[in-house]
């Protein structure tokens, strides 16, 4: 949301500087998401010296112009510049509205800047030339010394904080950072001595929906555009000038957060507003002109044949204020903040309106509103207001939250006094009563005392509550988790790889594996045939990766998981090897298990599959081994020694690089190379050709005779990255090449083609 200070000094005066202002606020809970000046420091007056035909275009010309510093030129197609002339210079850097003047080539010729309008300025509206200052206006200087410039706050304010969608109500915030009190001043109004009963009467046929519904009628005005200090206002506010009286609608919204809305008092049928929900198939035309088709049950604003608006969204265009309108419509009211914020999204036609319903408005406030714009209006428009308000009115009962100052204390770290902690919610406008908070009718957040603790930190200062460490606490005892992530550590340094299989079964696993359907826990509502059954073994799925693993020799898994029985779940390490020396490796294993689940792997049998069995499975390797241990009341008995779970340290020497932002370039190769050639060797030397090669994932690897004599294939995937570019297919090439010709010079490789 945008205010104004200026604005905001018309109810207090700030003593603190801009910096000051933002830092308090952001602090108190109204975070200033920016702020900046109306009038840029590097918007200046300057001298014109010379004026010149631009060479490529007729309507433009080159101004040169003194800015107290140098000389500049500068392209300009205003009509009205003379030389001798004092004018704005909107140096390059200069915020201009929304737009940062940057050096610009117009038509082939270099602009330095841009001289200024009135409009372009936010200091009226005259945009058809340039805005010519007083004679004596100092070269150099700022215009801000000349014209007055404003501070434009940008807030971030939360959906819980409705109360602060106004200048009334952020000045009410730094009123009560201050300390003081703020309150509005009395509205005092010239009357007809005609009533509004005779020309309106309001009729609210869902007092839930609409609690309070208030409205004038002001006659004989005068529809003319408004004065400038209003539209500057509006327009710094982000909303355009329509009339003098819209314009005050919106101003009183901006204001004091009040919506309001004016009809044509002529368009209303028989001076009756009715305030009820839609019927089936109705719908209006809004204000933009577009046919908003309503759901049943939308609150409307109408009269008796007819919906005037949507009710706390937009008005209608049948009574929309014309420039023939004389009698004048004035309501303001409070509608259900749920309902509003229903009806606004489902026509996705949220408004300025809605947004301040959807987040609850000031009960207490409706009445002033709107006689603050009623006076305004009569002032900027004429006319005569009529004798009395129309309304409907529902008492509203006050909340009351019951606080404890311990509970507040404690929740905040501070040790404030009771008086101290009144004091700040009196600050806030609450009302205190033997520990009750009377809650101000602005307010609709505050439902419950933590939330009182919250309004007292905001005045209170998070700064200010010191700091208090966290007391040391001792190690908690290891748990199961820690013993699993041991036997991981012991298998991984002894070149296992972990695996994570299903833990349900099919009818077809069941028959590879050999098992009985009768012991395995049948899923009652499986998502899939393959989800019938819980595994009671970790077995099939083990011997599955193998299978489909068939290029690794050998072949090391294991996995530690859960299995099913028909009354208990069990926790299990399952270990497989497969494939040349798996049964040497199956014994390391085995023994350096051992050292903590001794006795378990002496009753586990290291087993190996029969070639019967390795067919079922369609494993290909010569020999499987395997044994399944039940970890469940080990991992609950065994004390685990700190020291033993420290990991050895890793030898190698460990080199960061930075990521790149740009994108990598993949190639595969493949090379022919003796067997007894490590692969790692391989990949260590394709590391050490550049610094662009981030990885090497080798892919491939097996023995053929078709290779030649005690030959094998290497085949890798290479990622190349630069850190500064993306890399080019030429430069990805010559890489390449070069990472080829070091794998030949090295290993006598070849490179293989197919």
């Amino acid at each position: 949301m945008i205010v104004l200070k200026s604005w905001l000094q018309d109810y207090i005066n700030i003593p603190w500087s801009d910096e000051e202002l933002v830092q308090k606020l952001t602090d108190a809970g109204s975070l200033v998401d920016s702020c900046y000046p109306t009038l840029d420091q590097n918007v200046v007056v300057t001298e014109i010296l010379e004026i010149k035909p631009h060479p490529n275009a007729d309507k433009l010309r080159m101004v040169l112009v003194n800015d107290g510093k140098e000389q500049k030129w500068v392209v300009c197609g205003a009509p009205n510049i003379e030389v001798g002339q004092k004018v704005p210079l909107a140096k390059i850097g200069a915020k201009i509205g929304d737009i940062v003047i940057t050096e610009a080539l117009i038509r082939g010729e270099k602009s330095n800047g841009m001289l200024c309008s009135e409009l372009e300025l936010g200091l009226g509206n005259n945009h058809l030339g340039i805005l010519i200052l007083p004679a004596e206006s100092h070269v150099g200087d700022p215009l801000s010394i000349i014209y007055e410039s404003d501070l434009v706050l940008d807030l971030e304010i939360t959906p819980n904080r409705g109360d602060c969608l106004s200048h009334f109500g952020i000045a009410r915030e730094i009123a009560s950072i201050l300390g003081r009190s703020l309150s509005k001043e009395p509205i005092s109004l010239t009357m007809s001595s005609s009533n509004v009963g005779k020309s309106l009467s309001i009729k609210v046929l869902d007092t839930d929906l609409c609690p309070k519904y208030f409205a004038r009628v002001i006659k004989d005005v005068k529809i003319g555009p408004s004065p400038e200090w209003l539209v500057k206002r509006l327009r710094l506010c982000g909303i355009k000038s329509i009339n003098n009286v819209v314009d005050v609608t919106n101003y009183i919204m901006l204001d004091l957060g009040q919506p309001l809305h004016a009809f044509d008092a002529s368009k209303v049928n028989n001076g009756q507003i009715v305030v009820r929900k839609s019927r089936k198939n109705e719908d209006i035309v809004t204000l933009d002109g577009q046919i908003k088709n309503l759901e049943t049950g939308t609150l409307l604003i109408c009269d008796p044949e007819k919906p005037l608006a949507i009710a706390g969204v937009m008005g209608g265009e049948s009574t929309g204020i014309t420039n023939s309108t004389t009698d004048v419509v004035l309501e303001a009211a409070e509608f259900d903040r749920v309902s509003i914020r229903k009806t606004a999204k489902y026509l996705n036609l949220t408004t300025d309106a809605s947004y301040r319903f959807e987040r609850g408005i000031d009960s207490a406030n409706i009445e002033y509103a709107l006689n603050k714009a009623a006076k305004l209006i009569k002032d900027l428009a004429g006319g005569s207001i009529m004798q009395g308000i129309a309304k409907h009115d529902s008492e509203i009962s006050p909340i009351c939250v019951s606080y404890d100052f311990d509970k507040i204390n404690k929740l905040l770290g501070t040790t404030l006094k009771r008086e101290e902690i009144d004091k700040i919610l009196k600050q806030r406008g609450f009302k205190i009563e033997e520990k009750c908070a009377i809650v101000p009718t602005w307010r609709h957040d505050v439902t419950i005392w933590q939330d009182l603790a919250e309004e007292i930190m905001c005045i209170y200062g998070m700064n200010n509550i010191k700091a208090v460490p966290v007391p040391k606490s001792s190690s908690p005892q290891k748990t199961a988790y820690y013993f699993k992530e041991h036997l991981k550590d012991i298998l991984v340094d002894l070149g296992f790889s972990e695996i994570y299989s299903y833990a349900f079964m099919s009818d077809l696993d069941i028959k590879t594996a050999n098992l009985n359907a009768k012991d395995l826990l049948v899923v009652e509502n499986p998502v899939s045939p393959e989800n019938k059954y819980m595994r009671n073994s970790l077995v099939p799925g083990m011997l599955t990766a193998i299978a489909k693993n068939p290029t690794y020799d050998p072949v090391l898994l294991f996995e530690i998981g859960n299995v099913f029985g028909k009354n208990s779940e069990t926790t299990r390490l399952c270990i497989a090897t497969a494939g040349n020396g798996a049964e040497k490796v199956a014994d390391v294993a085995l023994n350096s298990l051992g050292k903590l689940i001794k006795l378990s792997v002496e009753e586990s049998k290291k087993r190996s599959l029969t070639r019967e069995e390795l067919k079922i499975y369609k494993i290909k390797k010569p020999v499987v081994y395997y044994v399944e241990i039940d970890l469940t009341d080990i991992q609950n008995k065994v004390k685990l020694d700190e020291k033993k779970l420290k990991l050895k340290p890793y030898n190698k020497d460990i080199i960061y690089r930075p990521i790149s932002k740009y994108p990598s370039v993949t190639r595969d190769l493949a090379f022919i190379v003796d067997k007894k050639i490590s692969a790692e060797d391989i990949a260590k030397t394709i590391y050490d050709v550049s610094d662009m090669v981030i990885n090497v994932d080798l892919f491939d690897e097996f023995s053929s005779d078709r290779f030649g004599i005690g030959k094998k294939n290497v085949a890798y995937h290479l990622n190349l990255q630069a850190q500064n570019k993306t890399l080019q297919d030429k430069e990805a090439q010559i890489l390449v090449d070069n990472i080829v010709t070091d794998i030949k010079k090295k290993f006598d490789a070849k490179l293989r083609d197919k």
